[in-house]
């Protein structure tokens, strides 16, 4: 008995797995490369099953081996927070099957449905008119504030499933100067960071355990890595929604202000009634925002920008974190 004949650049487990368990008898007809994916390969698959009106299509993750700065959780950390933690909150993936340990694939493996939308820095790239900025502003704001709803046991990264995090591990990024100082070690001698830009990166990092100590204690749900790139929206009776917040590799139980920073980090390309929404939404959905939450979140995303900046994965992403990196320093004086 012979399954269908592989759709693309898949291996032979990878498809074995697919057609026999994942999809049983689809027939797979395409599979194109998603882009945005820096850790881990992404591509989206169209298939056709037995007694389906249609092909259907769906994201096929598989996660890369190696080492990361930055806590980075596994393919069954990622399933348990899309069904259990951020389900419940926010418009996420339906994971359709996975091979968490690679047992079948090879290396752990995710497939879950595609989303129809647009992703948000597609919009915004687009120049949307002003009011239309500012409802799609609160429209993320809103979900983004929904996501710190959920609570935690405690401070930390997720060690496995449960969700739980350790009891020592109350600070998945806590020390902000000795993580640059690590960036800084390990960045490759011919990157493109210039003597002069690691000592502002020093600076500014030597200014922030005090943001950090304030907000340690804090145990929501913490995307990690939300940006534009991971946010997907749509028109939905001529209204902007979120049809879902993507990858979750990097969530963890901390301050939402970590996510804040992140979704600001390029404020400055965005048109500012997108930022002004963006505030409104999350404040209307019971986001708390202290006095101070502009550095403090500027702070917080340090730990990120420091990452970008010494290991970047392409040469135009590292010119516009340089870009934040000049403004923090100029900002500082």
């Amino acid at each position: 008995m012979t399954g269908p004949r592989p759709a693309g650049p898949l291996d032979p487990a990878t498809h074995a797995w697919l057609t026999w368990h994942a999809l049983p008898g689809a027939l797979l007809h395409e599979m194109d490369p998603l882009p945005g994916g820096f850790t881990n390969d992404m591509a989206v698959l169209t298939a056709r099953r037995p007694g389906a009106a249609g092909a259907e299509r769906y994201v096929l993750r598989r996660y890369r081996p190696g080492g990361s700065r930055v806590p980075r959780n596994t393919c069954a950390v990622e399933i348990a927070v899309l069904g259990r933690a951020a389900a419940r909150a926010v418009p996420v993936t339906a994971v359709v099957a996975a091979d968490p340990q690679g047992r079948a694939t090879g290396r752990p493996t995710l497939l879950y449905r595609f989303v129809d939308g647009t992703p948000l820095s597609q919009v915004l790239a687009d120049g949307p008119a002003s009011g239309d900025a500012r409802a799609l502003g609160r429209a993320v704001g809103t979900v983004l504030a929904r996501i710190g709803r959920v609570r935690l046991p405690r401070p930390g990264v997720f060690g496995d499933s449960s969700l739980v995090p350790a009891p020592d591990g109350a600070a998945p990024l806590g020390d902000l100067p000795g993580f640059v100082d690590h960036c800084l070690v390990t960045a490759a001698p011919d990157g493109p960071l210039s003597g002069t830009d690691a000592a502002v990166l020093r600076a500014l990092a030597r200014r922030g355990p005090r943001a950090v100590t304030s907000v340690a204690g804090e145990s929501s749900l913490v995307h990690g890595d939300f940006n534009p790139k991971n946010v997907l929206v749509q028109r939905r009776a001529g209204q902007w929604a979120v049809a879902a917040v993507l990858d979750w590799e990097l969530a963890f139980s901390g301050s939402p202000l970590f996510d804040v920073g992140n979704m600001l980090r390029f404020a400055h390309e965005y048109p500012p009634a997108f930022t002004r929404g963006f505030v409104d939404g999350f404040r209307g959905g019971n986001g708390r925002l202290p006095a101070d939450w502009r550095r403090l979140s500027r702070t917080l995303d340090l730990f990120a920008l420091a990452d970008i900046l010494t290991a970047p994965p392409d040469p135009a992403y590292f010119a516009r974190a340089h870009t934040v990196l000049r403004r923090s320093a100029a900002d500082r004086h």
